[in-house]
């Protein structure tokens, strides 16, 4: 058995997971439960899990604190596997615990489906460690090539949530490449961490993950790099399936989520908006919503919000007099520099000139609005 601490600041939530996932059939033994990040860290020195699951919003300590600190005190043996579980709310922290080498993250709440894959991963990757160390091989082959996987997972996810296959394909690839003739324990890692981390994407964009095929069968066992060549295709079938299965959601209800986007941008241009912003508000990805504005609007997102500002500037210059940097700073530039280059690229005159010019505009400019 192999030992795991749970830690959580909210007592249902640690009751949650005792109830909802079977430790003992997947061959773990609950060795502490902590509230907080320095009781666990306190903890884990004298017990040595094997596995931590944690939460990462918590009091004194989080989550992500507790990790830097287990990674700067090291000690004996090889590091705890980590898990971070916490709320969707969360997941940028998801994102930045990537960093630390984390790739193991559960929602709340907590699915046991989804935890049982998550831990049968884990036990696969502490059963080849200690294989690894009873031949004499100390394990550092196994503890150090999914720490590889896990940076790279990361790269591939943002190309899938992109959209750009490409560049998915050019990460693996390279995977591959560097890992050329190493233990083939790794692939079962990736393959199965990229599953999940797969299946929570095509959650949060609103679809079933359960559609998804898997990148391998269960049944399946990667031993040689003879198999390599299958293994990637495989990998690279499932993110193709996945990307498509993105798309599909995110086009099956373009216009009205765009077109909503449109007229918040139309009521909201005076304020300060960055394409990052309204797509963290529609909870899209960045890349995808720029292309997908263009797409549909045959003009990019920044433009629009350019255009409509300049277009208000054209009718305050010809309707009133107030000072041109007045107009300026009503219209949403915090910078006359920059509405000057804006008002001049779209109307071609400076806004003293556009003001005193005796071309009627009745209300039209010489751009879209």
């Amino acid at each position: 058995m192999y030992k795991v601490m749970l830690v959580d600041d909210e007592p249902h939530a640690i009751e949650g997971l005792r109830m909802f996932v079977d430790w003992e059939q997947l061959g773990f033994q609950i060795c502490g439960v902590c509230e907080s990040g320095s009781e666990a860290l306190a903890a884990a020195r004298e017990s040595m899990p094997h596995v931590i699951v944690t939460d990462i919003r918590m009091p004194e300590m989080d989550g992500l604190e507790l990790i830097r600190k287990l990674q700067e005190e090291g000690g004996k043996g090889a590091p705890a596997e980590i898990v971070l579980v916490s709320a969707y709310s969360d997941f940028s922290f998801a994102k930045r615990a990537m960093q630390l080498g984390v790739y193991h993250y559960l929602l709340k709440p907590i699915i046991g489906e989804e935890a049982a894959e998550v831990l049968t991963q884990i036990r696969a990757r502490l059963d080849a460690r200690q294989e690894a160390m009873q031949k004499g091989q100390g394990g550092g082959e196994a503890a150090s090539l999914p720490a590889l996987a896990a940076r790279l997972l990361k790269d591939v996810l943002q190309a899938i949530e992109d959209a750009d296959g490409d560049r998915a394909a050019s990460v693996i690839d390279r995977l591959f490449r560097e890992l050329e003739g190493h233990s083939f324990e790794w692939a079962e890692l990736f393959a199965g961490s990229l599953t999940v981390q797969c299946g929570k994407l095509i959650r949060e964009s609103g679809g079933d993950p359960a559609l998804l095929l898997r990148p391998r069968q269960a049944s399946d066992r990667y031993e040689t790099s003879a198999d390599a060549a299958s293994v990637r295709a495989r990998i690279l079938s499932f993110v193709e399936q996945v990307i498509g299965a993105v798309q599909t959601i995110r086009e099956s209800k373009p216009g009205s989520t765009l077109m909503e986007i449109d007229r918040y941008v139309r009521n909201d241009y005076r304020s300060p908006l960055t394409i990052r912003d309204i797509a963290a508000r529609f909870y899209l990805n960045p890349v995808y919503l720029g292309r997908a504005y263009q797409s549909k609007f045959g003009r990019g997102l920044l433009d629009r919000i350019h255009d409509l500002r300049i277009a208000e500037a054209c009718e305050k210059l010809r309707g009133t007099t107030e000072p041109i940097s007045v107009i300026a700073e009503q219209v949403g530039y915090a910078h006359y520099r920059h509405f000057l280059q804006h008002f001049e690229r779209r109307t071609g005159k400076k806004p003293a000139e556009f003001r005193t010019a005796k071309t009627d505009f009745s209300g039209g400019y010489p751009f879209n609005t």
